[in-house]
């Protein structure tokens, strides 16, 4: 067990580690690096995560049941779990396990006794990467069976850093986000899944679309489609409404895929029927804004600059003076790491007609 200056520092290290300018990827394995000597844990998952909806995305992981994924997620994501990623993302306090809350009854969650216990896990923390403008992933931590379990002190330090992993993977989302403006459209594809999320048949276009996810390869190696698209079924599934039954996920091309699920209704009744497509320009210009932290004033600024208005037509528009329009460009400069106008609209060119 360690001291409290050693997770003191640990939390130091970690707050220190969110203002690079590393990668994704790199960040998390150097601040899983950093909590598992703080903490102590060997398997591990981090999927990033959609902040509208609370679906994860692509993941880093290494535990032991990867082929069990799909029925993980759609525990997590049929509501009769605890701890889950979605709940601890919209509490206050983003950190938790399963042992504090099932009581000590690990078997009250139905995710542990049908996935985790079979290979051995004995407890999980997770703690929501959450900031002020969003979650932004979730780092799972896990012991083996006949360890301690997590202690009070361990769930602790995962809510203080919870919110410096957050904003880090936030800025790590902004870095080379070129999004496939480029790539010429390709068409939606379509799954058809039965009631227990298997896959019945696809299109073509489909088959295009799994292959330029991120880990497509690690998917298909264990039989399964994306692990994002689970979830998104499970929520419609359940009749949840068609703004939480999707997640927008980045291709390694560098296009934003829209991965929507609605039920089928008539002969195909029971089955659900998940579309992936390009997203709308106004799609990807709603998450750039998320991503860059943008106001609702700089938003709307931005929004009418991509659309082809200057300074004159801003303020006539939103009714302020050019100067206020100069003081919010500063900040947005600021904030997407541009310092002209041109390269703004460069960087935001995926959301051409955004608005």
């Amino acid at each position: 067990m360690t001291t409290a200056r050693e997770r003191a520092r640990c939390r130091e290290r970690l707050e220190k580690l969110s203002e690079s300018d590393l990668d994704s990827e790199s960040m998390r394995r150097e601040a899983l690096a950093e909590l598992q000597s703080a903490i102590g844990f060997d398997r591990w998952c981090w999927p990033l995560a959609d902040p509208d909806t609370l679906i994860p995305l692509g993941a880093l992981a290494e535990h032991d049941y990867g082929p069990a994924v799909p029925r993980s997620l759609e525990l997590e994501y049929s509501g009769e779990d605890v701890a889950t990623m979605h709940g601890l993302a919209r509490r206050s306090n983003p950190a938790g396990c399963l042992s504090a809350e099932t009581g000590g009854d690990l078997a009250c969650s139905p995710r542990w006794d049908e996935v985790l216990r079979p290979v051995g896990i004995g407890d999980e923390a997770v703690v929501a990467c959450r900031d002020e403008v969003g979650c932004w992933g979730w780092l799972k931590a896990y012991r083996d069976n006949g360890d301690a379990r997590f202690a009070e002190q361990d769930i602790e330090l995962l809510q203080r850093v919870g919110p410096a992993l957050g904003s880090a993977l936030r800025r790590s989302m902004s870095r080379g986000n070129g999004a496939g403006g480029d790539a010429a459209p390709s068409p939606a594809g379509v799954i058809v899944l039965d009631g227990d999320l298997k896959p019945v048949t696809w299109t073509a276009g489909a088959r295009d679309w799994i292959n330029s996810l991120p880990s497509g390869d690690v998917y298909a190696a264990y039989g399964m489609l994306p692990a994002m698209v689970y979830p998104v079924a499970t929520r419609a599934r359940s009749g949840r409404a068609a703004s939480e039954a999707h997640a927008l996920e980045r291709a390694v091309d560098g296009r934003w895929v829209m991965i929507e699920a609605a039920p089928l209704e008539g002969r195909g009744g029971g089955a659900i029927a998940v579309t992936l497509r390009d997203a709308t320009a106004g799609e990807t210009f709603d998450r750039l804004c998320r991503i860059y932290a943008l106001s609702q004033r700089e938003r709307q600024i931005v929004a009418l600059l991509v659309a082809g208005l200057d300074t004159r037509g801003v303020t006539r528009r939103l009714f302020i003076s050019p100067h206020t329009v100069q003081d919010h460009l500063k900040s947005v400069f600021a904030k997407v790491g541009t310092h002209s106008r041109r390269e703004l609209l460069v960087k935001l060119s995926a959301a051409a007609d955004g608005s």
